[in-house]
């Protein structure tokens, strides 16, 4: 397609979002009883589809699998790839080996859709409640610093789901997410309830109830070891609260699933579970490999690089993203800090993470589809046009939009190695954006500010 089609067809995109976002602004309240009403009928749906054919584009009967060998203390990795999660998630799996398949299917589906949708929806809302506090107490730059200028938790207005429809930015981000979240929803992908064991953890970082954040981070560490970034990223801005109650989660968690099963079992699996991830070689199965990442981007282009040489990257980038957040923990309140933690840990995840699937960008879908909305929302209210910084959030969007509809409706992309590129590129446009955008900062604040009195 010739790059006139590609700009045009991307205008026309970006005109379809701003009307839709008129739409929200203008009648936010019916609109977030319809987007509600969206995600709910999506999670029904799913879950149906979980009763009714349990067996067909179902992750979920890997977990089972992995449930029933717990049970019957088998080996959990006895095929290298097929199952990557720890074997305290095989005994958290292993009361659904117990049900009939339907059953079991509609209820994980139906569990991890609702938690997902609602941790969410209070990750969005709670940030809409601190912009608007922050536009309306109009704060100068002097008192952003994190010692004196720190929202609390207490000033913001109550999170509640039902309260999702008064937030214009809250609701659009809602609706924009919908279409990015329904495939791991539909295939019951463990993606959707670690975002929302992440997002429970940030919003307990942000109220400081270090515990609960300690607890929900250490949880989902254990479903995929590679969520541990982002809890990395919170000790790294309040080291003192966190770092000892982490590693004491972890260490909990790690005993219990010996109490769960023979410790003698679950010591073996667990050594099993180490030598399996090092045994995958999907990343050099092929000239580009198999995940979608910058490693991909770094072969297209044709970079010399060693899988050591990469191993050095992704360590260099980790340690980029924890001098990042440290540096803006002095500068900026915690709410904003742990929103950009977040983010950072999940482009992190995204583009340096040890096996980025299609699946994986769901880790991204929640900050890209709120910054999206945030900055439409702002630019509206201020009657300002969209610039090139502005661009960035809504073209990150649209490239992972793009990615969903051409693997749900143009097959070949499962095997076009150069059409995987796409979910990376859009990483890249929103780790350019998420370096200098601030969360709490509302465009039209700034707009009634620089405006002639």
């Amino acid at each position: 397609m010739p790059l006139s089609a590609l700009i045009c067809v991307h205008l026309r995109f970006v005109l379809i979002l701003r009307v839709l976002c008129v739409f929200v602004v203008n009648i936010s309240r019916r609109a977030g009883f319809i987007v509600i009403g969206l995600w709910l009928a999506v999670i029904l749906g799913v879950t149906i589809r979980g009763i009714a054919a349990p067996h067909q584009n179902s992750v979920f009967l890997v977990f089972r699998d992995a449930g029933r060998a717990w049970l019957a203390a088998q080996p959990l990795y006895s095929h290298v790839g097929k199952y990557l999660y720890s074997p305290l998630s095989a005994a958290l799996f292993s009361p659904f080996a117990l049900l009939p398949d339907g059953v079991a299917s509609a209820l994980w589906r139906l569990g991890s859709g609702l938690a997902y949708f609602i941790a969410v929806t209070c990750w969005f809302r709670r940030y809409e409640s601190f912009s608007r506090l922050r536009s309306a107490t109009e704060l100068p730059a002097t008192e952003h610093k994190a010692s004196s200028g720190r929202i609390s938790a207490s000033s913001v207005e109550p999170v509640s789901l039902s309260s999702a429809s008064s937030s214009a930015p809250a609701v659009l981000g809602l609706a924009l997410l919908l279409p990015l979240s329904i495939g791991n929803l539909n295939n019951g992908q463990a993606s959707p309830l670690i975002i929302a064991l992440l997002l429970c953890g940030c919003l307990a970082a942000v109220d400081e109830r270090w515990t609960l954040a300690a607890g929900c981070i250490s949880i989902a560490t254990f479903f995929k070891i590679y969520p541990l970034a982002i809890g990395l990223l919170l000790v790294v801005i309040e080291p003192r609260k966190l770092a000892w109650r982490l590693i004491l989660g972890v260490l909990v968690l790690g005993i219990l699933s010996l109490v769960l099963q023979r410790p003698d079992y679950v010591i073996s699996q667990y050594g099993d579970w180490w030598r399996s991830l090092g045994a995958d070689q999907r990343r050099v199965s092929t000239e580009l490999g198999s995940w979608r990442d910058a490693w991909l981007l770094l072969r297209i282009v044709h970079v010399p690089i060693t899988v050591g040489a990469y191993a050095v990257l992704q360590a260099g980038a980790a340690l980029a993203a924890a001098i990042f957040c440290r540096r803006r923990s002095k500068v900026w309140d915690r709410a904003a800090v742990i929103w950009s933690a977040f983010s950072i840990g999940c482009l992190w995840i995204t583009l340096f993470g040890p096996s980025t699937e299609l699946a994986t960008y769901i880790f991204l879908a929640p900050v890209v589809a709120f910054a999206c909305s945030k900055v439409l929302t702002d630019l509206i209210e201020s009657r300002q046009s969209i610039g090139w910084f502005q661009f960035l959030p809504i073209t990150a969007y649209g490239l992972l939009l793009l990615a969903e509809a051409l693997n749900a409706w143009v097959p070949v992309i499962r095997q076009n190695n150069y059409l995987h590129a796409i979910q990376p590129i859009a990483a890249l446009l929103f780790l350019a954006f998420t370096l200098r955008w601030n969360p709490l900062k509302s465009e039209t604040a700034a707009a009634v500010a620089s405006s002639p009195k």
